[in-house]
């Protein structure tokens, strides 16, 4: 088969990039022919296709830009015809079976669907975040969630700022507000979420359920179970240091409890972080990044636990895949998807978002138990095999992708079935 696979950058930058680049190594390892459209950067991997890659942006390189160039970034994020008519071009030479896109955003634009209601090539939009009902892509906005674009009021987007900065903002309105007179969504074939929450919550906010596919991300791990009887050292968080991601609800628990925590990442909380480590008398650490994802597990299987203390939707976190494959547990915020991962008292703790003390209680009886640690993080090794598997989710992806291409409808039904079952 032939799949374009489309994504708005080229490097890894998070979650959502990664797993865009492990799809595209999922499919040509099973043979497949893989063309890629994505944006320009200095940091992309290498592609036979970039030559057909267009102009993009980031927030820290569009407050570099002179007036005539963010104008330019302004209109591309409503509508990129330099996005249309490169990808136009792609399709033409390329010829794909069926197109795959993951997150586009302002960067390419919902202007590359125009290329596929006009060529009827099937388009398939794995959901990494909220952006086609959400401006801003979290749904949360001055500290909280927020769903105030429901029913189409997409002005409360400029009206709290809430993607970037004013004038972003006011383009990912006008965008919003194009793009459903245009009903530039409806050129997609089949939605898919990796979380049941998210899935549900594009139903609340008008997409038709018949449209949307649940499919979970799946991470990779060593085929042997793991057991892991580490002594733990210390209590892990991994991602984005953010208020989003509930960094300063962590660090607020900490300070009830009698542990180490080490942090890795970096974020718009990085300065605030750093002083919080400095003042801890080396209870805190920070490490900006790792060089390798085996780097890391080690640091994970090093760890009590990992705490994933988001106060947003969080869709299908793959910290809690990762914390799973190093055999051990996890403790995490009540909220979107999360629960969903979890066996609350076997794999996990859930907490309320948000709520530091309740965290800090949640810590404090796992960080008593060493023997729980090693049970549940067993526990999550086998959750982790049972559904989040390289081999099952090309199944899934596969029968999703024929049923669209396939004159036999049939296989609609075998999608059902796999992700369902």
């Amino acid at each position: 088969m032939r799949v374009l696979q489309i994504h708005k950058t080229f490097y890894p930058t998070g979650g959502a990039d990664t797993f865009f680049f492990k799809t595209c190594d999922l499919l040509a390892q099973h043979g497949h022919d893989v063309a890629h459209f994505s944006t320009r950067h200095p940091r992309n991997h290498a592609s036979p296709f970039s030559s057909y890659f267009v102009s993009g942006f980031t927030e820290q390189e569009v407050n570099r830009l002179s007036i005539g160039q963010k104008a330019r970034s302004f209109f591309n994020g409503i509508y990129s015809f330099e996005a249309r008519n490169s990808l136009s071009r792609l399709v033409a030479d390329f010829k794909p079976d069926i197109a795959h896109v993951h997150s586009f955003n302002y960067q390419l634009s919902p202007a590359v669907f125009d290329v596929f209601r006009q060529s009827g090539v099937p388009v398939v939009v794995t959901l990494h975040d909220y952006h086609v009902i959400c401006g801003a892509g979290t749904l949360f906005v001055d500290g909280a969630v927020c769903e105030r674009c429901r029913g189409g009021r997409h002005y409360n987007l400029v009206s709290h700022s809430c993607y970037w900065n004013l004038p972003a903002s006011l383009m990912g309105t006008v965008s919003h507000y194009v793009h459903d007179l245009r009903h530039s969504w409806d050129a997609v074939s089949k939605f898919v979420s990796p979380s049941r929450f998210l899935q549900h919550k594009l139903i609340q906010f008008g997409i038709a359920p018949e449209r949307i596919v649940y499919l979970p991300i799946f991470i990779d791990f060593t085929e042997e179970s793991l057991e892991n009887d580490a002594e733990p050292q210390y209590v892990l968080y991994f991602g984005r240091l953010t208020e989003m991601k509930g960094t300063k609800v962590l660090l607020e628990a900490v300070k009830e409890l009698d542990c180490k925590l080490l942090l890795i990442g970096e974020g718009p909380l990085t300065s605030w972080v750093e002083e919080q480590c400095a003042a801890s008398g080396g209870r805190l650490k920070r490490l900006s990044f790792v060089s390798s994802r085996d780097e890391l597990r080690g640091y994970i299987q090093r760890a009590a636990f990992s705490v994933v203390p988001s106060v947003w939707y969080e869709n299908q976190p793959a910290t809690i895949l990762e914390t799973y494959a190093a055999g051990r547990p996890v403790i995490a915020s009540r909220i979107g998807g999360i629960p969903e991962m979890i066996d609350e008292a076997e794999t996990g703790l859930l907490c309320e978002p948000g709520n530091a003390h309740d965290l800090a209680e949640k810590m404090r009886f796992l960080l008593s138990r060493q023997e729980l640690c090693a049970e549940w993080g067993k526990n999550g090794n086998r959750k982790l095999r049972e559904g989040f598997s390289r081999s099952t989710h090309y199944e899934c992806l596969m029968s999703i992708y024929r049923s669209l291409t396939s004159a036999n409808m049939g296989c609609e039904e075998t999608v059902t079935g796999v992700l369902t079952g």
